[in-house]
C-alpha cells in the first residue's frame, strides 16, 4: 500500500512510469483499478468538504434544465457538479446558465459523458499531443465539454495532481469520475466566465465553445430551461 501511495504521490508522466501502472493494469485489471481510485479518493475529509461547499444547483434544478427525471441522476452527479462550479468561480446566475445550457447540448441533456466515436480518427492528430500509438481512442473526448488529446489530458492531470489514472485510463476515467469538474477546466481556461459576466448572447458562448453555431437552436433550448430554474 505504501509502495502505491508513493507511486501516484511522485507520478510525473514519465515513459518509465507509464509502463509500470500499464503492468498495474494488466495484472489486476481495469475494474479494480478504478475501484481502487474511488477508495483512495474517499477521505471522511472531503466529506465534511463537500458539506461545506454551496449548492449552487439542486437535483430538482438539473433535472429541470436536462428534461429528464430526478430519479435518472445519481447524487454524486449533483455533489461533482457543485464542486465544479465552485472549483472554478462558476458562482453567479449568468455564468450557471451558460455553462449548464452548453454542457446540456454538448451532452445530450447529460445522456453521455463521453464522445459517441470510437476516437481513431485523432490518432497522431500532433495538434492534440496524441504522439503516442493509441493515443487517439485513449484520449478521445471526455467529459460535458469534450476534453480532448493527450496534451490537454496532461494539462488536466497536472492539475489534478492526486489522480495519475485521468492519463493512465484517459476518456473512460474523465467520463465517469470528472464530467462537469472537467468541463469547468476547460471553461476557465477559455476565459468563458468573463465572457459571460459581459451579458452575452447564447451565439456569442456558442461560438467561444464550438468554433461555430453548430446547434444553436438546442443550446437556446437549453438557455431557456436555465432561465426557468436557475433565478437571476
Amino acid at each position: 500500500m505504501i509502495l502505491l501511495t508513493e507511486a501516484a504521490k511522485f507520478y510525473k508522466g514519465l515513459d518509465h512510469q507509464d509502463c509500470a501502472w500499464d503492468f498495474l493494469q494488466d495484472q489486476v485489471g481495469i475494474e479494480v483499478i478504478q475501484e481502487f481510485a474511488e477508495i483512495y479518493r474517499s477521505d471522511p475529509r472531503l466529506n465534511d468538504e463537500s458539506e461545506s461547499t454551496e449548492k449552487l444547483v439542486s437535483l430538482y434544478q438539473l433535472a429541470g434544465i436536462w428534461n429528464c427525471s430526478e430519479t435518472l441522476i445519481k447524487q454524486s452527479e449533483i455533489d461533482e457538479l457543485n464542486s465544479c462550479l465552485n472549483e472554478w468561480g462558476i458562482t453567479t446566475p449568468a455564468r450557471i446558465k451558460h455553462f449548464l445550457s452548453q454542457t446540456a447540448h454538448e451532452s445530450g441533456g447529460g445522456r453521455w459523458t463521453k464522445e459517441l466515436s470510437d476516437g481513431w480518427y485523432l490518432e497522431g492528430r500532433d495538434d492534440l499531443g496524441n504522439t503516442q500509438a493509441g493515443d487517439g481512442p485513449l484520449y478521445k473526448g471526455a467529459g460535458y465539454i469534450q476534453l480532448t488529446g493527450r496534451a490537454n489530458y496532461t494539462d488536466f492531470s497536472n492539475w489534478k495532481q492526486d489522480d495519475p489514472l485521468i492519463l493512465q485510463l484517459g476518456c473512460e476515467h474523465v467520463a465517469n469520475n470528472y464530467p462537469f469538474t472537467s468541463a469547468g477546466f476547460w471553461w476557465v481556461n477559455n476565459r468563458m466566465n468573463e465572457l459571460c459576466d459581459a451579458d452575452p448572447s447564447v451565439e456569442q458562448v456558442t461560438l467561444r465553445v464550438n468554433g461555430g453555431y453548430n446547434g444553436l437552436d438546442d443550446r437556446k433550448y437549453y438557455y431557456g430551461r436555465c432561465e426557468q430554474y436557475i433565478d437571476s
